[in-house]
């Protein structure tokens, strides 16, 4: 029915991260569940129903979540959390020693709101320090390619954008890497993805394709 392509990535040890990407828009929803069920085979999955807020929440049971754009639980719930982006950056945590793990999906509204920042406390919360936690910010779209106006970009770091004309270039995942390491985490623990999702074709772009882009969806937890 969907014609996905899957990508197991390496980026953390002890616990499984999954891309996963369509070329057309489907309903998200379902189709999350069909290509989680068909490649992974596990019944404990979590999507939040996403609506670019800076609402993150700690999970212990899988599920559908309204209005929400991050998500946090830990590996002794088995559950696989998921979430979708299609140019957004999709910021997926862990931390080995608790093994405390979170998908958020950040826009620019959600990086202006600290979404990410959001979710590393609900860590703390949960008994993890800054200093353990990992991060990898997945493929979105380059700054080269996020025109924005003068009104977003000035919610921003000066040092996160620059002048192109009349409009700016805007670096989401520089500032989230930027608001990261101001609450203590390490940079050296902090990965960045630097493909691009408006210049690779065989990704899914909103920018490039409109109201009809596919999303490129992720999946993280760890078999029972």
């Amino acid at each position: 029915m969907y014609q996905s392509k899957i990508k197991y990535l390496n980026q953390f040890s002890g616990v499984e991260l999954i891309r996963s990407s369509v070329e057309k828009k489907y309903d998200l929803v379902e189709q999350t569940q069909f290509i989680f069920k068909e490649n992974f085979g596990k019944s404990h999955l979590a999507i939040p129903i996403q609506r670019h807020t800076d609402n993150v929440k700690w999970i212990d049971n899988p599920g559908i979540y309204k209005n929400i754009d991050g998500l946090v639980s830990n590996l002794k719930n088995k559950i696989y959390l998921s979430i979708s982006v299609a140019d957004c950056v999709p910021v997926c945590m862990f931390d080995p020693k608790t093994e405390n793990f979170a998908l958020v999906h950040s826009g620019w509204r959600g990086t202006y709101k600290k979404i990410t920042n959001k979710a590393v406390f609900l860590m703390i919360e949960n008994g993890s320090i800054p200093k353990d936690i990992l991060v990898y910010c997945g493929v979105s779209i380059s700054k080269k390619n996020y025109e924005v106006g003068s009104d977003v970009a000035s919610l921003f770091s000066k040092g996160n954008s620059s002048t192109f004309g009349k409009k700016f270039l805007l670096d989401i995942k520089s500032q989230i890497k930027d608001d990261l390491i101001s609450i203590d985490l390490l940079e050296k623990n902090i990965s960045i993805e630097q493909d691009c999702t408006y210049n690779n074709m065989t990704l899914p772009s909103y920018r490039r394709d409109g109201e009809q882009a596919g999303r490129i969806t992720f999946f993280m937890g760890k078999d029972d």
